[in-house]
């Protein structure tokens, strides 16, 4: 028999703590009896200790550079692993990177939700949005791992966005979607599927597992051969494009009602651990496990987990390889911090003197990986105002934001205001474009300084709020053009308006656009949060940029098609 969501979950917490050696007593007595009983608790042992081996030698690689940098002798661990751990030595010594990665289930849950106070803001999105809103809508997919939506499909949602009735066709990947009446539902692709009400599913092809608290009761997934009711359970469900079923029960029972009622197996009760196939006509025949298991919300939480450690380890290399670089002239990472720090450290190790960014105001909060540092602008007045001495000819300007909602003035990535000579102004008008100002009036310092604009199309909609979202602008005065880029794509590109010798930065600010002899405004500064900002002496191409798209991206963004 398989595990359930809830056994899942223990698991992976006593693995947690097997390797930060913080388990004795009983606790690593259930964790031995369990390994030893389970072949599924083994499985899920071998592949977690696996990964944290790796880690493990990610790690060690890590703290041999930063010791040979500062010419320090690393102390290795020297415990002897008890118990279980005597096959993974050294484990303990890396604690921190694995806490990095395998922060537990709870906290990247948390990483699943809307950002704070977004509820709240659902009156400042878009008109003529395809998705609900949260007052009207049935469900809400908080969770993906490896989505591809059909193209044909009414309805291609983004995590975080609310449902309601339009058909949906998954063709790979696990969508986690949280029903009003309070029921999980994980779908698995291939799937066509709907929700048919806050507490009812129509599945007509594809793999589903359920998790019914006692506030759900009485859930029901329709397909085309009958209809599964929960009776207070855990179950799975996997339909096939000829109507045949398979259903297995992990806790409590269901109730199966097939169409035809008159029939002698219409009706049958499913108790935990036994399992039915449906064929064509709906007869029912019980069969000791299903031909594959289904993924629970652990499962895909795992999963996820697993896609993200990858992805961090790969931005992490990329990092290190920007840092170098001689064409970055600044560098924001945003990681390894501490939530106390008012200081943002320039990470471009390519220059003299770095030029750490002071923060005014602004909250720490979890980026894009759980572990991962970001900062959050909630109030009129939060900045970062930066250092930046040298003058630039060209330049691609890159981020990584999080719009909660949009303002109606100006919602700034980095601003300079326009009463100094080549000032740089970048970030997001009221409409939702992406927008580049550049100041270039010959007199500097006056109030009435004159700048130019470069707005892209129409970028943020309602989709995007909550969303991490890549942004790229290039200024490349030899080709005399500036380009948007979305996600790593083109998004527009424009002719430049005016010859400007030199682009500045020194003295600007990151999130705000409030003068300081001005009271500030609410309409001048970032309602959201950075994440990852760079500033290039070059203009770099098409294909670059998508290579900081697709190496930086969060696990649950959608894969972009080939760039024309």
């Amino acid at each position: 028999m398989g595990l359930t969501d809830n056994e899942i979950l223990e698991l992976h917490e006593l693995l947690d703590d097997l390797v930060e050696n913080n388990l004795a007593g009983e606790r690593l007595r259930r964790l031995e009896e369990w390994v030893v009983e389970s072949e599924a608790a083994r499985r899920r042992y071998v592949r977690f200790m696996d990964l944290s081996a790796s880690l493990r030698h990610y790690a060690e690689e890590c703290f041999a550079e930063e010791d040979d940098e500062e010419g320090e002798k690393l102390i290795p661990y020297e415990s002897e692993p008890q118990g279980l751990l005597r096959f993974f030595r050294s484990v303990a010594a890396v604690a921190a990177v694995v806490a990095l990665v395998f922060v537990g289930f709870k906290s990247y849950q948390r990483s699943q939700n809307m950002p704070e106070g977004f509820a709240s803001k659902t009156a400042d999105r878009s008109e003529g949005s395809d998705f609900q809103s949260p007052a009207s809508a049935w469900g809400q997919l908080t969770s993906a791992w490896g989505v591809e939506w059909a193209s044909d499909s009414e309805l291609r949602p983004n995590r975080g966005d609310s449902l309601r009735d339009t058909p949906m066709k998954l063709e790979t990947g696990l969508a986690q979607i949280e029903l009003r009446h309070g029921t999980t539902v994980v779908i698995e692709g291939p799937a066509d599927f709907k929700l048919m009400s806050p507490n009812e599913v129509y599945l007509n092809k594809g793999k589903l597992r359920a998790i019914v608290p006692p506030a759900a009761a009485g859930f029901a997934v329709d397909m085309a051969k009958g209809k599964v009711t929960d009776l207070g359970t855990e179950f799975g469900l996997h339909v096939w494009e000829n109507g045949t079923a398979e259903i297995y029960v992990y806790v409590g029972k269901v109730l199966y009602e097939g169409k035809d009622r008159d029939a002698e197996r219409a009706f049958a009760e499913l108790d935990a651990g036994q399992s039915v196939f449906v064929d064509e006509t709906g007869e029912l025949s019980w069969i000791d496990m299903p031909s594959e298991p289904f993924v629970g919300a652990a499962g895909l939480a795992y999963r996820s987990m697993e896609e993200a450690q990858r992805r961090y380890a790969a931005w992490v290399a990329l990092s290190e390889e920007l840092a170098t670089d001689k064409r970055s002239a600044l560098y924001f990472t945003f990681d390894d911090h501490r939530s106390w720090a008012r200081a943002l450290r320039d990470d471009a190790r390519n220059k003299k003197k770095l030029e750490d960014g002071a923060i005014v105001g602004c909250k720490w909060i979890e980026g894009r990986w759980p572990g991962k540092g970001a900062l959050r602008f909630p109030g009129a007045n939060d900045r970062v105002r930066i250092k930046l001495r040298e003058k630039l000819k060209s330049t691609t300007l890159v981020a990584w934001i999080r719009l909660d909602r949009l303002r109606k003035e100006f919602n700034p990535i980095v601003h300079l205001a326009a009463t100094k000579k080549g000032a740089v102004s970048w970030g997001i008008d009221g409409r939702g474009r992406i927008l580049l100002r550049t100041g270039y009036r010959e007199n500097p310092g006056r109030e009435n300084s004159s700048f130019v604009e470069y707005a892209s199309p129409i970028v943020f909609r309602s989709s995007q709020f909550g969303q991490w979202v890549h942004l790229a602008t290039t200024f490349d005065p030899k080709q005399g053009k500036v380009a948007h880029y979305l996600d790593g794509r083109p998004f527009s590109r424009e002719a430049m308006r005016k010859k400007i010798p030199v682009l500045t930065l020194d003295g600007g600010e990151l999130g705000n656009a409030n003068a300081e002899s001005k009271v500030a405004s609410d309409g001048h500064s970032l309602s959201g949060a950075i994440d990852e900002f760079l500033v290039f002496r070059e203009s770099l191409d098409a294909e670059e940029i998508r290579k900081l798209y697709e190496i930086g991206r969060p696990f649950s963004l959608p894969r972009l098609d080939r760039l024309p």
